[in-house]
């Protein structure tokens, strides 16, 4: 095409001049027709589509399987757009030609706006206003003969309240398609403005992330009472007057829906809708922290397009909570609560990441006032129980959310656990807890009667013979707290700070033949205490959580009816305590990373294993037997930390994980420049909390890279290395020698997730060691400028993106995975000097070699990357269960970074790889051989750091003089030694923390991972520390 139209340009004929223009975007020509006096212009885009639309006829739809199929494409947004060209222009081309002039005005007063200031900012394209416009005309006019004044008036209106616009239109694709509906109410959950393009639902020409609305919107109110817009009498023509418009005299929009559902658009199915943000009023009632979420009614399927936009309820009946299979008999972590007005509190998917600190602040913590007056209510009530009660009590336990410091604003539960001496066992709790509970019913009846100014006290149905159940409710606050009585068996005693129970406690508990968390609330100080010492902004951030959770559970439409309830929100607070344990350990953090880490272990949920032993663990032997029976249940499995037969984790998560799943491309978890926060690195299951015999499948779910994303990073790198080689120092007498890739991923050992590798670039101009760091800028130059071209003249099937580094001496680049967005390798590009030449497979390369080597290195390793094939070829050659135990011990090397972060350096990854290899082909050599005694004998190494001594002559050996010399100078050298087999002056064991990691070994050998089912200490293989 493009050199068609250089031939046509030189033969335009007079009044014409034709010029290429800068493609603004890849796969689209641009250029530009002018007049000779350059006072008009045409600028002209030709873009090569495929034809999916056919030949539409006037009027017809297209099918429902163009838009599934385009959303099936996993496309960018509007990446399609050019397919629908013929609907677009249709949309606007029908339109009557006042309102094109309309068009034209506002157009025109978007162009005025661009000044030398506003040019700076990124500002909506002319074609989002175009639409606005359309929409002004059709909520508020629809005649083809307006006044021009009082429809721009109205479209500068609209823009002023950007923050509010959602607009769509349903002529050409609509929510009847499954696919499409999904998509379309993600969609018009995205930050405002939305203004969705008729054409095409991917592209969303609004784009309240991307464009500087407020730019716009403070340039539509300078110009809004403008004289233009002044009728003769003086008196300003007022805008038009419709359903989503802004109302004469009346700040922001009407929106039929908050006056009633019932009046929204009625007739007219085929209109767009301009909704509020959901959270940007101030809440009349704050959120609740309460499961009885789940029994609020979900809002029918939309019947009009307002409905879709505003998930609020305006009025929530009176609901009583049902005890569910999900929560332990006795035990209540929450419960239903009726209020009118929204229950769901502004909604989090729209709450920029930045901003979570505040909107914590501001509408998720509790009111300080009501609880107060709790405290106070529940020192009353205590007081009364303690003069009134036949029995009397020896101690009391304050837990649920209020207790724990993790209750929401609006609602939340408390949990008063009263110990009595007269329950002296597991078995016999329940023979006095109906007499005790009748007495204490009777004696609140009698005296209760307002002794907390402002709170109101309600016998609330009861739904567990095992407690209690009151409700105290703030009138003048819109609170409530839900109060469960529970009388319990004083198990655990007074224990003093940071004190485990004693085993006997778990093992009397066990052998009671109790039912899973039926006595969860003997334990109840102690699951208390495991929350309440965290860092404050932890339980800030368990907080969104559950307000995330309840938001869910709203939505959630009867599956608690159906025996399929979500999980407690109680289990929420514990994956956020792992995630954090697991993944930060630090007072302060991001608080959307932290979002993000819990979405992904919610979608993640069939692999969750969760559990402490801070209160119970395997040393004795009843526990441990239950311990590992419950580590073979059906996961998800996360356990109380107090109380070991109760699994939280039992309940629906399949919503959870589709709603997490929607959450995590929300503003609230994007950066200020658009890009995703990440996550922090935490995995839903711990290596030293895998039972040893389960170890091989630790591997294969969580260790093991995806073979499709190996095979396209294959694929990537192999036309990368042919492209550099074909095309770097084209005009240079340098010439690209080979092309090698380094690394893990080169190796076969790369784990799951984000692993590095390097990829060695051999070049002519260097003749020796000594001349590899010569020239480096200007090589790396060449090597960044063709990269660069590869990127844009390749097609690829992963993400390949090339760092922006400012350092002119160091390129890396990177290959996502388009679909498992956690999955990459990070390239560092290395130029070297090819020592090694072509060397045959399984020959030594020639002594000169490493006598040069000797002669010319400085420091320790320091041109390793000259011997990248020999450091690949030495490990990619060996089976691939050992290949699995390095994944393995490189897993655990990286846990271990986590736990002494800022005490210093610990030995190098490759030196860990090496001795793993020492460590089989000393002690086992059996290609098949048991994982656990392997990785067991790898730590055992480890800790016997001051003896090791390690080298190979596979490569090098003490026949030649100057290397044999050189080899007995190393390995005099103080221990540890570790010698890399490919490069003799790399000694892998140097100056490193090896006690560091020696204690962090010590402490795993006694993990479940490296114990045998009956508690014995699996047994390392037999293996010296010194060659």
């Amino acid at each position: 095409m493009q050199a068609l139209l250089e031939s046509w340009g030189r033969h335009l004929g007079p009044g014409l001049t034709f010029q290429f223009s800068e493609p603004k975007v890849s796969g689209v020509l641009q250029f530009r027709l002018m007049s000779a006096d350059q006072e008009n212009w045409m600028d002209v885009s030709l873009v090569p589509a495929f034809d999916v639309l056919g030949q539409p006829r006037p009027g017809m739809k297209p099918t429902p399987e163009v838009y599934s199929s385009l959303l099936s494409s996993g496309c960018q947004d509007g990446e399609h757009a050019a397919c629908f060209t013929e609907l677009r222009r249709d949309f606007v081309n029908l339109r009557p030609v006042k309102l094109k002039n309309l068009i034209l005005l506002v157009k025109h007063w978007y162009r005025q706006t661009q000044t030398q200031e506003t040019m700076r900012a990124m500002l909506p394209p002319s074609y989002a206003l175009e639409l606005l416009t359309i929409f002004s005309w059709e909520q508020g006019c629809r005649k083809d003969n307006f006044s021009l004044a009082q429809g721009l008036r109205t479209v500068l209106a609209l823009i002023q309240r950007y923050k509010d616009l959602c607009i769509f239109w349903t002529k050409n694709y609509n929510f009847e398609d499954p696919v499409v509906g999904k998509f379309l109410r993600r969609q018009l959950e995205r930050p405002r403005p939305v203004i969705l393009d008729p054409a095409d639902p991917t592209w969303d020409v609004g784009n309240g992330t991307a464009w500087r609305w407020d730019v716009l919107a403070k340039e539509a109110e300078s110009c809004f009472n403008q004289q233009c817009f002044l009728k003769a009498s003086g008196v300003p023509e007022q805008p038009w007057e419709g359903l989503g418009l802004p109302r004469t005299g009346i700040l922001g929009l009407g929106h039929p829906i908050q006056q009633g559902s019932n009046q929204a658009l009625g007739a007219n199915k085929n209109h767009s809708a301009v909704q509020p943000r959901a959270g940007s009023p101030k809440p009349s009632h704050p959120a609740t922290d309460c499961k009885a979420m789940a029994n609020f009614k979900k809002p029918e399927p939309p019947r009009t397009v307002h409905e879709t936009v505003l998930n609020v309820l305006s009025h929530v009946s009176i609901t009583q909570n049902t005890s569910s299979s999900n929560e332990p008999p006795g035990h209540s972590e929450t419960a239903s609560i009726s209020t009118a007005g929204s229950v769901t509190g502004p909604d989090l998917s729209q709450i920029p990441s930045k901003e979570l600190d505040s909107f914590i602040q501001d509408h998720l913590r509790p009111n300080p006032q009501f609880q107060q007056q709790v405290r106070q209510a529940i020192d009353s009530i205590l007081r009364c129980l303690r003069e009134k009660c036949v029995h009397k009590a020896s101690r009391v336990s304050k837990g649920g959310s209020f207790g724990r410091g993790t209750d929401l604003r609006g609602g939340c539960d408390v949990e008063l656990v009263i110990f009595y001496n007269v329950l002296r066992d597991f078995k016999g709790q329940q023979s006095h807890q109906a007499e005790i509970l009748n007495d204490i019913r009777t004696q609140l009846q009698s005296w209760w009667q307002n002794p907390v100014p402002g709170l109101s006290l309600q016998f609330i149905e009861q739904y567990s013979p095992n407690a209690l159940q009151l409700r105290l409710v703030s009138t003048d606050l819109n609170s409530w707290v839900d109060i469960n009585v529970l009388p319990a068996f004083d198990a655990v005693g007074q224990l003093n700070s940071g004190a485990k129970p004693q085993p006997q406690v778990y093992s009397s508990l066990l052998s009671s033949g109790c039912q899973a968390g039926e006595h969860s609330a003997c334990f109840a100080e102690l699951r208390r205490n495991f929350v309440n010492n965290r860092p404050v902004k932890l339980k800030n951030l368990m907080l969104l959580v559950k307000h995330w959770y309840c938001q869910v559970a709203t939505r959630d439409k009867g599956r608690e009816a159906a025996g399929t309830a979500l999980p407690p929100a109680y289990a929420l607070e514990l994956l956020t305590i792992f995630a954090w344990d697991q993944g930060c350990r630090k007072p302060g953090f991001s608080m959307a990373e932290g979002l993000r880490t819990i979405l992904r272990l919610v979608q993640q949920h069939r692999s969750l294993c969760v559990f402490w032993t801070v209160n119970y663990n395997m040393q004795d032997p009843v526990l441990r037997g239950h311990l590992l029976r419950q580590l073979q249940k059906t996961r998800p499995l996360v356990l109380d930390p107090a109380d070991p037969t109760w699994n939280v984790g039992q309940g629906n998560w399949e919503l959870l994980a589709q709603e997490a799943a929607a959450l995590e491309s929300q503003v609230c978890l994007q950066s200020g420049d658009g890009t995703p926060v990440p996550p922090w690195d935490v995995m839903p299951a711990l290596l030293c909390q895998t039972p040893a015999g389960d170890l091989d499948k630790f591997i294969s779910e969580f260790l093991q890279p995806d073979r499709h994303f190996l095979t396209q990073v294959k694929k990537a790198v192999d036309t990368i290395c042919s492209f550099l080689k074909e095309n770097c120092f084209r005009n240079s007498s340098i010439k690209v020698i080979k092309v090698v890739k380094g690394g893990s991923s080169a190796k076969g050992t790369a784990l799951q997730g984000r692993s590095d590798a390097d990829l060695v670039v051999f070049l002519s101009c260097f003749r020796q060691f000594s001349e590899q760091g010569s020239h480096r800028a200007e090589i790396i130059s060449e090597i960044r400028s063709q990269l660069e071209a590869c990127q844009q003249k390749q097609k690829f099937d992963v993400k390949f993106e090339i760092s922006n580094r400012k350092n002119p001496r160091v390129l890396s680049f990177s290959l996502t995975s388009q679909t498992l967005l956690d999955q990459s390798v990070d390239f560092d590009v290395l130029p070297a000097f090819d020592a090694l030449g072509q060397l045959k497979s399984g020959s030594r390369p020639d002594p000169r070699v490493y006598a040069n080597l000797i002669h010319s290195y400085s420091n320790a390793g320091e041109f390793s990357t000259c011997f990248t094939e020999l450091q690949r070829d030495f490990i990619i050659s060996r089976p691939t269960k050992l290949k699995s135990l390095i994944r393995l011990v490189k897993h655990w090397y990286q846990q271990c970074i986590k736990m002494v972060k800022g005490k210093g350096s610990l030995p190098p990854q490759h030196g860990l790889e090496l001795l793993t290899v020492y460590a089989w082909e000393q002690g086992s050599q059996n290609p098949q051989f048991n994982m656990a005694e392997g990785f067991r004998t790898v730590l055992e190494l480890i800790g016997q750091y001051r003896q090791l001594c390690i080298y190979w002559n596979v490569n090098y050996s003490a026949e030649d003089e100057t290397i044999g010399n050189f080899l007995r100078m190393q390995l005099q050298k103080p221990r540890p030694i570790i010698l890399d087999p490919a490069d003799p002056t790399g000694n892998l064991g140097r100056n490193a923390r090896w006690d560091l990691l020696a204690q962090e070994a010590a402490a795993c050998t006694s993990a479940l991972c490296c114990m045998d089912k009956d508690g014995t200490p699996i047994k390392p293989w037999v293996v010296k520390a010194s060659v």
